[in-house]
């Protein structure tokens, strides 16, 4: 397995996994937790299999990985911690604002790196971590309103991060195979 195989991988699992928390969003159950943690938890190993396959690469190394450990306390909070709807929220709202920082931190490593990646890619990259971030206060916001459209919401975010990853998975597959 290559290391843009693994990636994509892991974006198909935080796709997948976002999908269904918004189709639960409005029956929702501790099905929810449970699918949540186990998508979250192999995305975390599919992170770590793609930064170990990054040695050589040192942003993409520090990136997965930080990606990779952020999954896993994530998953873990979900299945030990967020026992209650009002703790669910809080430790997705934390991981989503985690993730939309790195999103913005990377973004901006990228455009320093030595090896040029595309605008386009840069900037999108950037557009999902501030709509993360942002999302992140929005679901906080929304769960004292509507607690099912704040699920709905956190999926969705869950989802697009997932097509972020599968996304830069093939641009720098493309970028790999024309040097």
């Amino acid at each position: 397995m290559t290391r843009f195989q693994s990636q994509v991988i892991y974006g198909l699992l935080i796709l997948i996994t976002g999908t269904i928390i918004a189709s639960l969003s409005y029956s929702p159950s501790r099905i929810i937790q449970y699918v949540l943690a186990a998508g979250i938890f192999l995305s975390a190993v599919f992170a770590f299999i793609t930064a170990a396959k990054n040695k050589s690469t040192e942003i993409p190394l520090k990136y997965h990985g930080l990606q990779g450990a952020g999954m896993l306390v994530y998953a873990l909070a979900i299945l030990i911690y967020a026992s209650t709807f009002e703790k669910f929220i809080t430790v997705t709202m934390a991981f989503l604002l985690y993730f939309g920082i790195t999103e913005i931190i990377f973004g901006f490593q990228l455009m320093d790196h030595k090896r040029k990646i595309g605008m386009q890619v840069i900037v999108l990259r950037m557009i999902t971590g501030f709509l993360m971030a942002v999302g992140a206060v929005i679901i906080l916001a929304i769960a004292f309103l509507d607690k099912n459209m704040s699920l709905l919401v956190a999926g969705i975010l869950i989802a697009l991060s997932g097509i972020n990853f599968i996304l830069f998975a093939n641009a720098t597959r493309r970028l790999a195979t024309t040097d």
